[in-house]
């Protein structure tokens, strides 16, 4: 089976209650669409449960990225303002070495993954006038960094790529149809893009969606 996850938030304890709850195995595959850094208490702890799973796949998103540019840069302004020192605190205590090894890691991470009709990425993409014209390898070709960890010009404007369909993350689901109910906090599907951030840090709440059968599962964090 294969699974999509995405915008985790250092909530480790949550995550590895989602995996047993869908009894997820070496025989299944999972991606996960960015930001497993930052506002949550354990983001290291997901990222070691990653690298020690050859079959779970990470994206990067723009919280990865952010720490990427400040240990470029040494400039942890956006970063922290984002959330990210509590990640930073983190890196520290685990030393230099390790934090060299984490930055290896995150630079290197793809930022877009085609899976069967699904085209995976962490914000969401771009669509020129013409892109049904444009070979999938074309239309990708023309997505810049920013756009794909960043964007939120495509949410209430989604469009049909073909027979491709988007998932994303990065803006939480209450902020896309605005709702204050939980329960209703849920999966959103629009023409050509599935939203699936549930916004694990600000709702408690963490889905995963299968891309099989199509199969949602939530999880509400204690």
């Amino acid at each position: 089976m294969v699974y999509v996850m995405s915008d985790l938030h250092g909530e480790y304890y949550a995550f590895i209650t989602m995996l047993k709850e869908i009894d997820f195995s070496d025989n299944d595959t999972l991606y996960i669409l960015g930001d497993i850094f930052d506002r949550g208490p354990e983001p290291l702890k997901i990222l070691d449960y990653i690298v020690g799973h050859e079959n779970i796949i990470l994206l990067k998103g723009n919280h990865e990225k952010m720490f990427e540019e400040a240990f470029e840069y040494g400039d942890y302004s956006l970063w922290y303002y984002n959330g990210g020192q509590r990640t930073h605190d983190k890196l520290i205590k685990a030393g230099q070495d390790k934090e060299q090894q984490i930055y290896n890691y995150i630079k290197r991470l793809p930022i877009i993954k085609v899976v069967d009709k699904f085209i995976l990425v962490h914000a969401g993409l771009k669509y020129p006038v013409n892109c049904n014209q444009l070979e999938l390898s074309d239309f990708l070709k023309m997505q810049s960094e920013d756009d794909i960890l960043w964007t939120r010009d495509n949410i209430g404007a989604e469009k049909q790529y073909k027979d491709y369909t988007v998932i994303c993350g990065h803006t939480p689901i209450p902020n896309i149809i605005k709702i204050n109910d939980n329960s209703q906090n849920k999966i959103v599907y629009r023409p050509g893009t599935i939203y699936i951030d549930c916004g694990a840090t600000f709702t408690g709440k963490i889905s995963c969606l299968r891309l099989d059968d199509m199969q949602e599962f939530y999880l509400v964090r204690n």
